[in-house]
């Protein structure tokens, strides 16, 4: 998909990328090789700390994570070669955070929006031990679902689909992909991946996240002796340009 990313937009080491809601960097660390430098933007602290250790790790030099909302970006991040927004696209005011990047992204530039069609915190009905994941999660942190230190009912609400809001945009054309993808993971990576989200970080459980990684341990792994939690699910990507 990365890749895919690169060649749409001939990416090649120069410009500037802009991650939105970049929380612990899964996007920006995977891109900062196709570009000069990365800013990555987040409304939590704690996501902020999360991506910075994680891109020192992979000694990742030209990032730099700032604290605000997509919502408040301005003049000072341009010019822009691509911005790129994970599933916290769905907590912003859209049209805003689409008009506020096509004013900073650089001709022939554009920004990517990237969607998980398989949330942890969904409402379908699903393999039992996604579900049992789901209550525990529940169980500690709460029937409102988080995202960081916020909560997700508390983000402006925007039903219009995706397709309907870039149409409306001001950026002249787009791409739509989906990528259908099967995640094989071990149970400390279960726990890694949902410590990695805004609405599951280890900061949220505080005192209870050993409590809550020992009960989630001991109930996935009744579940499915194994140890292979395999995941399915399907990514669905736009390609904005300007």
């Amino acid at each position: 998909m990365f890749l895919d990313i690169a060649e749409y937009y001939g990416l090649d080491g120069k410009g500037r990328l802009l991650d939105l809601g970049c929380g612990t960097g899964e996007i920006a660390i995977p891109l900062s090789r196709y570009f000069k430098d990365v800013v990555g933007v987040d409304p939590s602290e704690d996501m902020l700390v999360e991506a910075t250790i994680k891109a020192k790790e992979k000694g990742i030099k030209n990032v730099v994570w700032k604290e605000a909302k997509a919502e408040d970006i301005d003049g000072a991040l341009a010019p822009i070669r691509l911005a790129i927004t994970g599933v916290s696209f769905h907590w912003m005011d859209k049209p805003k955070v689409l008009e506020k990047v096509h004013q900073l992204v650089e001709n022939g530039g554009g920004m990517t929006i990237i969607d998980d069609s398989s949330p942890v915190r969904g409402k379908e009905k699903t393999e039992d031990w996604k579900m049992k994941r789901k209550e525990l999660i529940i169980k500690y942190l709460g029937e409102d679902r988080r995202a960081g230190d916020y909560l997700h009912k508390n983000f402006i609400k925007e039903k219009r689909p995706f397709k309907d809001l870039i149409e409306e945009s001001m950026f002249r054309t787009y791409e739509f992909k989906e990528y259908p993808y099967t995640t094989e993971r071990s149970i400390d990576e279960v726990i890694g991946f949902l410590y990695s989200t805004s609405y599951a970080s280890k900061r949220l459980f505080g005192a209870k996240a050993s409590e809550f990684e020992k009960e989630l341990k001991e109930e996935l792994l009744k579940l499915v002796p194994s140890g292979k939690f395999v995941e399915e699910g399907k990514t669905d990507v736009f390609l904005l340009r300007k």
